[in-house]
């Protein structure tokens, strides 16, 4: 959360000094003190005294909560209250107040919304300012509270006390004035270490769940679910230490933050203040950060940056989410401090740029290493969560893959792996492949890679370190291994009314497909797939990439498909995208759909070289089925999938290209901006025909023509009411894009 002043809210001056109003007749209180038995209870307005609640009773938060200097609320374990909704219901505990909320284990405290459909944002949250130090220019600097200016923190008495803060619950906190000015779930504020607050729960809060703006206050055994910025966030000279900590977002998590984290730490209040201190230098020991979202990026699991120093020991990482980095100890404002020392083990399997970013400078004392078992979840059994089973990745011994992986295993960079077999990532198997690995294939059609489905495989290369799958002999041809297979829970075409499925090509006893069109199987980016497209008949081979059923949940950009003997990659049904794909000599098609495909391939380019030859009938550019062979009039759904920038291009001075776009048995296709070159022979440019069925008639194709050697341009028969728009101005898909492969166009 950045800090930002307003104006005091004006609510203040309409409430007086009025402290409570209670909802029964017989009301006595008008200055704090007890609140009296048998009354439903009104809370809002300025503390006066000590005001204590009563557990039996039911509060209802109705406006902002002030306990200012000199004034106590007590809270006793068991009690609830529940705010209405809006930006101005929070309850802060200004310099010199103090809140003793004391739950226990069987009775929590808990603060929630007053309605049963809450969600992220519902209210404000809590907010403790205390008089410890804060990052400035000069000793004693004082802050002012973003959503308040007029409520300062911060002073230079670090064993400043501001109350009990244990078994406490916060839920569905977060409201926000604007984007800039929001409510965290719990915010310290230049509070001290003379402050008690362990055990607390912080669950669908709309920014961080906690954030400590300076101050040395001591926090153990916290949670935080859901929440909507970062999990845990230090700024402006924070000194304190967090022990026992739990980050994690759910497998249906969204965020509306552009940079949400696990940690985030800043030395000084938004990188302004190099010169100012002291800068952040603090502690976490033995904490959990889990990214379970299908949906949801985590920029980092721990960002250390702006002059922070921190101490991170025992930390573990998890999930089947995407985790842009593991640490990050850099930023435009300024890295880490140079004594950060962190030690992390990473479990995750989707890593989208670094484990460790440092921007090339060196962090000897941050370091991703094995062993550590993050924070304790028994000491969170109390706030009744279900924590989800954390899978640690085994290291797979260098050599041979193993033959069935039913666990996540990761292999180890630098060392050497071969797929000599059929090697089956089962259902509940994962496959962790580092980027820069190159993994070698022995020679035969049973050598392939098939995640079956409920498998997951995480090929995560890099721009700088692609992931290769290739021969293991120099002199490999097309069709020396097998390839990659990826069985998905998605939507293909069968008889209307029955969730369908599907058996593998190349093993009938492997099945694919069903009703889940945004099933996971992984990751595969920055990944080249060579000498692939082995064959055990006519009918039966392989293709470098084969998405059988695959969802949308899976992940599959910058690809590199070349010299394979079959299709570059087809979709058998399933609701994929894939962008980013360069297909080099492959014997049949470039691009392949059917089976009832309904997703978008983007940023695509296929080529035949001048001495490409084919050993197919009917080689392609873009071949589409609606249905799986074309003996499903009848079936439902039909493919009906998109192709966003694309070229085709022959070269070959001996191989004709049939067509260099074949819609056909019901497929619908959009094509939009597609280019077809080269001066190579290309029968037919684009044909919408085929005598078992023609395209759908809502086929559009948008292709501009630089092909030299075309005998026909469309076919006379296309479907009336298609649209086949030849002409200029296409572009088709920038070769630039593919850099990485090291192909040279």
């Amino acid at each position: 959360m950045r800090k930002f002043f307003m104006s005091a809210l004006a609510m203040f001056a309409m409430m007086g000094a009025m402290s409570l109003t209670s909802c029964s007749d017989d009301d006595d209180n008008n200055g704090g003190g007890d609140v009296e038995p048998g009354t439903s209870v009104e809370l809002g307005g300025i503390v006066e005294g000590t005001m204590t609640l009563d557990a039996s009773k039911e509060y209802h938060l109705t406006g902002t909560l002030v306990v200012p200097d000199g004034a106590t609320l007590e809270i006793p374990a068991g009690t609830t209250i529940k705010a209405a909704q809006g930006f101005d219901k929070y309850i802060l505990v200004a310099q010199g107040g103090k809140i003793n909320a004391r739950g226990t284990a069987s009775n929590p405290i808990v603060f929630t919304a007053d309605a049963d459909d809450a969600t992220s944002g519902y209210w404000g949250g809590l907010i403790i300012n205390g008089k410890a130090p804060l990052s400035g220019a000069s000793a004693g600097t004082v802050g002012a509270t973003e959503i308040d200016n007029n409520q300062p923190y911060g002073g230079t008495d670090a064993s400043d006390n501001s109350g009990v803060i244990e078994y406490v619950k916060l839920l569905y906190t977060g409201a926000r004035s604007s984007a800039d000015i929001e409510h965290n779930g719990l915010t310290l504020n230049g509070v001290g270490n003379g402050t008690t607050i362990n055990n607390v729960y912080i669950a669908e809060g709309a920014d961080d769940a906690i954030e400590f703006f300076g101050g040395s206050v001591n926090v153990t055994n916290l949670l935080a679910v859901n929440c909507d910025d970062d999990c845990f966030d230090f700024t402006q000279g924070y000194c304190g230490t967090l022990s026992n900590c739990y980050g994690i977002w759910e497998a249906g998590f969204t965020s509306t933050e552009e940079d949400p984290r696990g940690v985030e730490a800043d030395g000084n209040l938004d990188g302004n203040g190099p010169d100012h201190a002291p800068q952040a230098n603090f502690t976490i020991k033995n904490m959990t950060i889990v990214n379970n979202s299908s949906t949801q990026s985590m920029q980092d699991a721990i960002k250390v940056r702006r002059g922070a120093t921190a101490h991170i020991t025992g930390a573990a990482v998890y999930g089947t989410g995407n985790f842009e980095n593991i640490v990050d100890v850099t930023d435009g404002k300024g890295g880490a401090g140079s004594a950060t020392e962190i030690s992390v083990s990473n479990n995750a399997f989707d890593i989208a740029e670094a484990t460790v970013n440092d921007g090339g400078t060196s962090y000897p004392g941050v370091k991703v290493e094995a062993g550590n078992g993050g924070a304790d979840v028994s000491a969170l059994s109390w706030t009744g969560y279900s924590f989800p089973e954390l899978t640690t990745t085994t290291v797979a011994e260098a050599g041979d893959l193993p033959l069935e992986i039913t666990s996540p295993i990761a292999l180890e960079a630098g060392k050497e792996y071969f797929i000599n077999g059929s090697v089956h990532v089962k259902d509940g198997g994962v496959l962790v492949i580092p980027a820069g690995m190159t993994i070698k294939a022995r020679q035969g059609f049973a050598n392939f890679i098939l995640v079956e489905r409920g498998g997951k495989i995480y090929a995560e290369g890099s721009e700088n370190a692609p992931i290769t799958f290739t021969a293991d002999a120099a002199d490999a041809k097309a069709g020396y291994w097998g390839g990659i297979i990826i069985n998905g829970k998605a939507v293909i075409s069968g008889p209307a009314g029955s969730v369908n499925e599907g058996a593998t090509e190349i093993d009938n006893n492997i099945m694919y497909g069903g009703d889940d069109n945004s099933d996971n199987s992984g990751v595969l980016t920055y990944v080249r797939i060579l000498y692939s497209g082995a064959r055990s008949s006519a009918d039966i081979e392989h293709n470098g990439l084969t998405l059988n059923g695959v969802g949308n949940g899976t992940r599959i950009e910058n690809i590199y498909i070349a010299e394979g003997a079959d299709d570059a990659i087809e979709f058998f049904g399933g609701s994929v995208n894939v962008t980013n794909l360069l297909a080099v000599n492959c014997d049949d098609d470039c691009f392949d759909f059917t089976q009832g495909y309904c997703g978008t391939l983007s940023n695509c380019y296929g080529r035949w070289e001048a001495g490409f030859t084919s050993t197919e009938e009917d080689p392609r550019g873009v071949e589409a089925d609606g249905n799986l062979d074309g003996n499903g009039h009848d079936h439902t759904p039909q493919a009906n999938f998109t192709i966003k920038n694309m070229t085709i291009e022959n070269l070959s001075a001996t191989q004709a290209m049939q067509d260099a776009i074949k819609v056909r048995r019901l497929a619908k296709a959009n094509i939009e901006n597609a280019l077809v070159k080269g001066s190579g022979l290309i029968e037919q440019l684009v044909d919408l025909t085929d005598s078992k069925d023609n395209a759908d008639a809502g086929t559009v194709v948008n292709v501009t023509s630089e092909a030299t050697n075309v005998e026909e341009q469309t076919n006379s028969g296309n479907p009336a009411g298609s649209t086949v728009n030849i002409a200029a101005g296409n572009a088709g898909c920038a070769n630039d894009i593919f850099g990485w492969t090291g192909y040279i166009f």
